[in-house]
């Protein structure tokens, strides 16, 4: 028995075009409201904001070379706000560095914390140049970046530090919260203030 191959008719094809291109026209002619505008200018602005955060923390070979040498097996060097900072592999991870809970929580805050298992859970912490968000308020009107570091709910990982937007991420979602998580937070600022390091041009 042959089998015939179903080819759509002529009119079929025609209405199912007619039926795309009307909906295209739709959605391009029908004005938006107040709100829509308001939020595609938002998205448009932010896709901007992150397009020029990127070009202005890119260094070149040329700051590269202007800058003091050091061990690129034991640091990476990330710009952020036009600075230059050099972070321990150790702790290095993409945009910022990761802390490992509770391993680096322990070591440098001398604790003793435990976990429910036998492996630690990785915290991303993002580092951001200001020019990353147009806008760092909240639905209410709130600094969601402000000068007070590990600062109570809700924005205990969220903080302003030497002009760097920092911003802490459960990479696992463990909901490892209050105390704990306010740990996390410290840890991170002793990273920051005391294992990451700023470096200037020499020439």
């Amino acid at each position: 028995m042959k089998i015939k191959n179903y080819r759509p008719s002529k009119g079929f094809t025609w209405a199912l075009f007619l039926v795309i291109f009307t909906s295209w026209i739709v959605f391009k002619c029908v004005p938006l409201t107040e709100k829509e505008q308001e939020g595609q200018i938002k998205v448009l602005m932010e896709a901007k904001n992150r397009r020029l955060a990127q070009e202005f923390d890119s260094y070149t070979s040329e700051d590269f070379s202007r800058l003091p040498k050091f061990d690129s097996r034991k640091y990476a060097l990330l710009k952020r706000n036009g600075r230059f900072w050099l972070i321990p592999r150790e702790y290095y991870a993409d945009s910022g560095f990761k802390i490992r809970w509770p391993t680096d929580v322990n070591k440098l805050l001398k604790k003793e914390w435990r976990n429910d298992s036998d492996r630690d859970y990785a915290f991303n912490v993002f580092m951001y140049s200001p020019q990353y968000y147009g806008d760092t308020t909240d639905y209410w009107g709130r600094e969601i970046y402000n000068n007070i570091s590990c600062q109570p709910k809700p924005y205990v990982g969220n903080f302003k530090w030497n002009g760097v937007l920092i911003r802490i991420y459960d990479s696992y979602h463990r909901n490892i919260k209050d105390e704990r998580y306010l740990d996390v937070c410290l840890t991170a600022l002793k990273i920051l203030n005391e294992e990451i390091k700023e470096i200037h041009y020499v020439n």
